[in-house]
């Protein structure tokens, strides 16, 4: 396989995979991003959820994509010495009568077994959770840690001078006769990852991007000791060190600023409130804001530009990338390395 250069833009989650995937196939690249910039992977939870939604469906691609994720993930943690895939068990909590029907209708598919485990009655044993409609377990949940990741690949991609800490600017980037130049650089394919920025994007903003806003707490309850496990209630909790807990998110597709808001504050803490038992009090430490890159068909825009040879995008996972974005890249590498077709769901070619 003849080495290439690729510039990549972003440094998310899937901008650094696949720098890090490019590297192992020997490829040269440079990663460009600002440190600066609003990251939706350093705001995101990093939960691997397998049933989402009021409906309880099976998440997109689940089965096609879990394997390799953990494969991934497991690689990572070997080469770099690091703890970032946690598998968790995930309860989940009926709010309704109406959360029992369906959470019954889904274990009689055979399609489920492999995600959905034990339904639970109500515990009144229970004094730490208020239990109101019984629990069921989801199964082949986890907790990916992103920031340590994302921390670990930037530092890794600077000491080899491949990671450049600065905003990309598209007017710096020109066509040549079989390359791209951008400011110094000379490269064969630039790869743009750039989540919700790609709105700016001069060759790519065509794409539908339909960007919603996420929030989510870091919270202090003192004095609440619950077993290792990820709990729903229409937000989630994740236990993270003694008297800490993440809170998520809430699911904004109107506001599409970055910022936290005192309402998205507010309705992290009602939902969590209503599932702790009310003697336990929630302290918010930290309060951050993203813009999860969705999409108009909710499946991600992967490809190629149709005229500009050599630049393409990774784009539009949504909420689901710590789940899709290890199979998706491995598609996407054997798409750029190999020459072998993107399945026609996720082509970008679909819009452009």
């Amino acid at each position: 396989m003849a080495s290439q250069r690729y510039i990549v833009v972003g440094a998310g989650l899937a901008g650094c995979l696949i720098a890090w995937r490019l590297e192992q196939a020997g490829q040269t690249v440079t990663l460009i991003d600002s440190k600066q910039l609003p990251s939706a992977s350093e705001v995101a939870g990093g939960i691997i959820n397998p049933v989402t939604g009021r409906w309880m469906t099976k998440s997109w691609n689940f089965d096609a994509c879990i394997g390799y994720a953990v494969t991934t993930y497991k690689a990572l943690e070997k080469q770099f010495g690091i703890s970032i895939y946690n598998p968790i068990p995930f309860i989940r909590y009926c709010q309704n009568e109406e959360d029992i029907k369906r959470i019954r209708r889904r274990m009689r598919n055979p399609r489920y077994a492999n995600v959905l485990g034990e339904y639970f009655a109500i515990d009144k044993a229970q004094n730490m959770l208020t239990d109101t409609h019984g629990r069921f377990e989801v199964k082949q949940a986890a907790h990916v840690r992103l920031s340590l990741l994302l921390q670990t690949l930037r530092d890794h991609f600077s000491q080899k001078g491949w990671f450049q800490d600065s905003i990309f600017k598209y007017n710096l980037l020109k066509k040549g006769e079989s390359s791209w130049y951008y400011d110094d650089i000379d490269t064969d394919h630039v790869i743009f990852c750039e989540g919700a920025g790609i709105r700016k994007n001069p060759w790519f903003n065509q794409l539908p991007l339909t960007p919603v806003k996420g929030e989510t707490l870091t919270v202090e309850c003192r004095g609440i000791q619950l077993p290792r496990s990820i709990y729903h209630r229409g937000k989630w909790l994740l236990p993270v060190e003694k008297n800490y807990f993440r809170i998520g998110a809430t699911y904004d597709e109107h506001d599409l600023s970055e910022v936290p808001t005192e309402a998205g504050k507010g309705e992290l803490l009602e939902s969590i409130q209503a599932l702790i038992a009310p003697q336990y009090t929630l302290q918010v430490k930290q309060h951050t804001a993203g813009l999860r890159p969705c999409t108009k068909d909710f499946r991600p825009f992967i490809g190629s530009h149709p005229t500009d040879r050599g630049l393409h995008v990774f784009n539009g996972l949504g909420s689901k990338g710590t789940l899709l974005a290890p199979e998706l890249i491995r598609c996407f590498l054997d798409y750029l390395l190999k020459g072998l077709p993107l399945d026609s769901e996720i082509d970008c070619k679909r819009y452009l």
